[in-house]
């Protein structure tokens, strides 16, 4: 099984005990591997979206890690509690890093420099999945032509998002993901949600979930199609992380804490 790589895990067997294991093998080889970097290269410089990236990637594993630990005396719950608000927190800080504040706005030759970008960021994708083995170098590559993708589409004042979404190419499937998660647009539920279902693409899952629950938010939970609802929940991604990201957004649709 590959480990610590967002959209890129195989899945697990479901048992407890090692989902734990998994969970806390993952956190120590991240916290090990950074360590590493630093002691390696103490002059490398880590950029806002970079850090905001990995922020996004390792909360759903915090969450299993997390919510899995019991202490007697019901101090589990107060823990629990505080540790959620301290990750939404989180959270909160990793999308303003990664969508930015706004000022990449619609480009004035209506977008045709920004399409340009955005076309060449999606084959780029493409190029960068299938000539590097798959792991941590291919996840970093691929993480930062994500984020260059949410700058990118914010610059386009109607994007083709059916298009996108529907099109072949899983590069502009991720661009559409990308503008969908910068800029959630409640009018394409539907069709991110049919694109995320049968996305064949184990990193354009990851974050095609996190732009549908994006979408969500700007839809309504209460005003989510019941058919929207029980695609979401037949949908089987094998990656541990997908996993955890899709029964978060289930256990929100249906008002779970």
């Amino acid at each position: 099984m590959r480990q610590g790589e967002p959209g890129e895990g195989e899945g697990y067997s479901g048992r407890a005990g090692r989902r734990r294991f998994v969970v806390a093998s993952v956190v120590s080889c991240v916290a090990i591997a950074v360590a590493v970097t630093h002691v390696l290269a103490p002059d490398l410089k880590i950029d806002n979206v970079t850090v905001a990236l990995l922020v996004v990637a390792v909360v759903p594993w915090l969450r299993d890690l997390l919510n899995s630990i019991e202490l007697p005396g019901g101090v589990r719950l107060e823990f629990k509690e505080a540790v959620e608000r301290r990750i939404e927190a989180a959270e909160r800080i990793a999308d303003a890093a990664l969508v930015g504040s706004g000022d990449d706005g619609p480009e004035a030759d209506g977008g045709a420099t920004a399409l340009t970008d955005v076309r060449r960021l999606a084959a780029e994708y493409l190029e960068v999945r299938t000539s590097m083995f798959s792991g941590s170098a291919r996840t970093q590559r691929m993480s930062g032509i994500f984020a260059r993708l949410v700058r990118a589409t914010q610059r386009l004042a109607a994007p083709d998002l059916d298009g996108w979404l529907t099109s072949p190419d899983g590069g502009l499937r991720l661009a559409a993901y990308a503008r969908l998660y910068a800029v959630p647009d409640a009018d394409a539920l539907a069709a991110l949600t049919d694109a995320v279902v049968k996305e064949p693409l184990a990193f354009g899952q990851y974050w095609g979930i996190h732009a549908l629950d994006k979408v969500v938010d700007a839809v309504g939970v209460e005003d989510v199609p019941r058919g929207v609802v029980r695609r979401l929940e037949d949908c089987r991604p094998r990656g541990s992380d997908r996993v955890a990201l899709l029964r978060r957004l289930i256990a929100k649709l249906h008002g779970l804490p």
